[in-house]
């Protein structure tokens, strides 16, 4: 099976260019750069080359969209699903940095895109997942298999606004969060909201209650990632199944992204696993 990851590095976000070069530092050392780069053809229809023709540049980053962030004077991405995808490229030289964006056309589908995990997440087209209806769909303990709590069968009605959250997986790479209008309000493990500065009860709330600064972790579309062993969604604010469950720890704000390993997924049960080193969550979601 294709997999469709990339390697993810340390970039600086310099701001939003529709297709004018954007002048982001000003320097006494020299004239800015004038950014410019082409698009290649790569080894496969749905392959491109992204190559910076900048003059005197000695570092270039790219933000590739729904294909992740790169860096170096020549980058590569698969992009699998026909559309049109803004490509962007900031380059420094010793004066600073500007940036250049291009829109990508991508005519066809790759056929062989929807396959293994990616097919059974989407359903090559769209799916729907929510968390479990049952004990035991959140559970934390000291390994996978231990528990320190878990939401009872009761919880699931308790908690009716976070069992009908919607985790919506398209075959065009999006990934849609759906709160249908309320929000859980979770605590610590001493019974604190959770963060502080949610400044609301615990319980459910509306999300037009959450605070400017959360308001991320409401109804939001973002992207994703799949490969035989994690899920990756990506976009501030996307999280899966709870929201302080982070990539390497539980979190206090919203996150640019969040990892999850896969330890099962079949057509309609998927379970997710955070493994902090001590604590570990195990989540459970079934497709709808």
């Amino acid at each position: 099976m294709k997999k469709y990851n990339f390697l993810f590095l340390m970039v600086l976000i310099l701001g939003f260019s529709a297709c004018e070069p954007e002048i982001d530092d000003k320097s006494d050392l020299g004239p800015l750069p004038t950014p410019s780069f082409e698009i290649l053809s790569g080894d496969g229809p749905n392959n491109f080359v992204f190559k910076n023709t900048t003059e005197g540049a000695f570092l270039t980053n790219w933000d590739l969209g729904s294909a992740g962030i790169a860096t170096g004077e020549e980058s590569s991405a698969d992009f699998p699903f026909k559309g049109e995808y803004e490509i962007k490229m900031t380059t420094f030289n010793r004066g600073g940095s500007a940036s250049v964006t291009k829109i990508l056309t991508v005519n066809t589908d790759d056929p062989d895109a929807c396959q293994g995990n990616f097919k059974i997440l989407t359903g090559c087209d769209e799916k729907i997942w929510v968390l479990a209806p049952e004990a035991g769909a959140m559970n934390v303990g000291q390994t996978v298999d231990e528990t320190w709590w878990a939401n009872s069968d009761d919880d699931v009605t308790a908690r009716a606004c976070h069992f009908n959250d919607q985790y919506i997986f398209r075959s065009n790479g999006e990934f849609e969060f759906r709160t249908q209008g309320d929000i859980w309000i979770d605590t610590d493990a001493d019974g604190n909201v959770w963060p502080p500065e949610m400044m609301l009860p615990a319980g459910c709330a509306n999300t037009d209650q959450l605070p400017e600064s959360l308001a991320v972790w409401g109804d939001g579309l973002h992207e994703f990632n799949i490969t035989n062993n994690s899920l990756t969604v990506n976009g501030e604010g996307a999280w899966m199944g709870l929201y302080k469950v982070g990539t390497s720890g539980e979190v206090g704000s919203p996150q640019s992204s969040v990892s999850l390993a896969i330890r099962s997924l079949t057509e309609d049960r998927m379970v997710l696993v955070a493994d902090y080193g001590g604590v570990v969550w195990r989540l459970t979601f079934v497709a709808q």
